[in-house]
């Protein structure tokens, strides 16, 4: 594997009962390296992106983070990582009973093996970041409290580092007059521009981006927008779940059209936009440009 190489995805498939929505994706995303992925609702844009960061589990293939393996569906590695979690959380004899069931399926995996894999997917699930269409704010926290929530608890900062560091993140997204109120009254544009900052704030290595602007009235989508070709500016790595074409003609190193579940065509911006040679790609550009 190239040493730039953040994550790897090899022939991932994720069905939901018997609708396949992912079939057979392979995709590497390198460090600093930002990639659109465009096509039309249904093709498999965020089912995509949600399984890179594990939110759906994936019924085959293999993810890889900086050279190690972080989900293998053949080995289960994920069940018994949430398993034991879940034990150390909240210790039981049922949840016990339940680990040492999967742990026999699985005769490959010592339980010395298994706490590894188990902190190596913590450590994942802490350097890919993810902003979502509907914001996910904590609505009962105010401002600040969001962002420093999750490296306070998980241990990557003092309260008072990480206050500090939001100040900053909020200053940068120009919403720092806001730290100390609720979230109650922010747009929909600065709401989307929290949660930027709050994934930003446990410094992941990779931000996944499905679809920000597609919940934001027209007037939200240009300083949303901002805050992303900004942030790509800085050399953060990042893959965008997009609909604005301009936008991804202009911030990406890479354009990926995906269709059927699949990625048909991959290229630069110049290449996929003015050049396209997949018929599905030329019929959808057509459509929305």
């Amino acid at each position: 594997m190239e040493n730039n190489v953040l994550i790897e995805v090899k022939n991932l498939y994720k069905n939901f009962k018997n609708l396949q929505v992912l079939k057979g994706i392979d995709l590497d995303i390198h460090k600093g390296e930002v990639i659109s992925i465009i096509g039309s609702s249904g093709s498999g844009k965020s089912t995509l992106l949600r399984s890179i960061n594990l939110l759906e589990i994936p019924q085959n293939g293999t993810i890889t983070f900086k050279g190690n393996l972080v989900f293998d569906i053949e080995t289960n590695y994920l069940e018994i990582a949430d398993l034991i979690q879940q034990i150390k959380e909240n210790p039981s004899k049922e949840l016990e009973h339940k680990l040492k069931k999967e742990m026999k399926k699985e005769e490959k995996i010592t339980l010395k093996k298994s706490f590894a894999l188990e902190k190596t997917i913590n450590e994942y699930r802490t350097n890919v970041g993810m902003v979502f269409q509907h914001f996910n704010i904590f609505k009962n926290l105010n401002v600040i409290d969001n962002i420093t929530l999750a490296p306070v608890l998980l241990g990557k900062m003092s309260q008072e580092e990480a206050e500090k560091q939001a100040l900053n993140l909020l200053k940068r997204v120009n919403l720092e007059e806001k730290a100390y109120l609720s979230t109650k009254g922010l747009s929909g544009g600065q709401l989307q521009r929290l949660a930027i900052v709050r994934a930003l704030a446990m410094n992941p290595a990779v931000m996944l981006f499905d679809e920000p602007t597609s919940a934001l009235d027209p007037e939200m989508v240009k300083e949303v927008l901002k805050v992303i070709k900004e942030l790509a500016d800085t050399g953060m790595t990042m893959v965008i779940v997009t609909h604005e074409m301009g936008f991804a003609r202009e911030v990406s190193d890479r354009v990926i059209f995906m269709d059927d579940g699949k990625i048909q065509e991959e290229g630069t911006p110049d290449a996929i936009f003015n050049h396209p040679k997949n018929q599905r790609l030329q019929e959808f550009l057509q459509a929305v440009l």
